[in-house]
């Protein structure tokens, strides 16, 4: 088993850590919109002794030593072999050094994260919106995106709401576009909206808002400012009945 966690660092499941539950290897990745940033590569994290050295070996040309340990040798060790068609995707020195730094940070990281979703849960509850769901208790959310949901009966849709942000000079995004609505998924395997209506249903509603460490309270201040002037200008005479936004008139 090996857990695709490219945005759950530092996030818990069951009490424990993701990247020590009992799975063959966990993978995070460390991409600049990720919740720890080294501009690009990730890590690979495992129990396993034989598949640590086949993934060392592997991401380096199938390479039996890397150049590190050829060159800081203290005897001649110029040798190297290739055992095995390998491929070019190490993580560089300078990346690495920077990814150690910024996991002593990950703490800090987290927790400013969940301010800001605080702040954005209590500025954006009584709008038209579906904000995201929260751990369970006992949990920890990663927190790398927040993703609110445009409700059924919003007067505005969800690519009018981003255009609007976007007048306003702040940068949305959609997570994510189902793979089935992608050219070469769509047309390669036949593959039809209506094929997957949840998915289609949800992706037509969904939008992320900037959520990011160094953001201010300032920052946050004005989109939630200009997401409440958007969605009161459409959702007029707005009530809340058993939790749920109605619109009249």
């Amino acid at each position: 088993v090996i857990e695709d966690a490219a945005h759950a660092l530092p996030a818990t499941s069951g009490g424990q850590l993701i990247g020590t539950l009992h799975s063959d290897a966990t993978v995070f990745s460390f991409y600049a919109t990720k919740t720890m940033a080294t501009g690009e590569g990730g890590m690979i994290v495992t129990r396993k002794c034989e598949l640590a050295a086949r993934s060392r070996m592997m991401r380096l040309h199938g390479i039996d030593r890397d150049a590190f340990d050829r060159y800081t040798s203290k005897t001649p060790a110029w040798v190297y072999r290739v055992v095995a068609p390998g491929f070019k995707y190490n993580m560089t020195d300078v990346a690495a050094a920077i990814g150690i730094h910024q996991l002593r940070k990950l703490d800090h990281f987290l927790q400013r994260r969940k301010e800001l979703v605080s702040r954005y849960d209590e500025g954006l509850r009584d709008l038209c919106l579906r904000l995201p769901a929260h751990a369970p208790d006992g949990e920890a959310h990663a927190w790398h995106l927040y993703v609110v949901r445009l409700e059924d009966d919003a007067p505005i849709s969800r690519d009018d709401f981003i255009n609007e942000m976007s007048k306003a000079g702040i940068g949305t995004s959609v997570h994510f576009i189902p793979l089935h609505l992608h050219p070469y998924w769509r047309d390669r395997y036949k593959l039809r909206p209506t094929d997957f209506p949840v998915a289609t249903r949800a992706y037509e509603h969904v939008v992320s808002l900037p959520l990011y460490t160094r953001m201010t309270d300032a920052d946050q201040d004005r989109v939630i400012r200009t997401v409440r002037r958007i969605l009161r200008r459409q959702c007029r005479n707005q009530v809340v009945v058993n939790g749920s936004p109605v619109i009249q008139g």
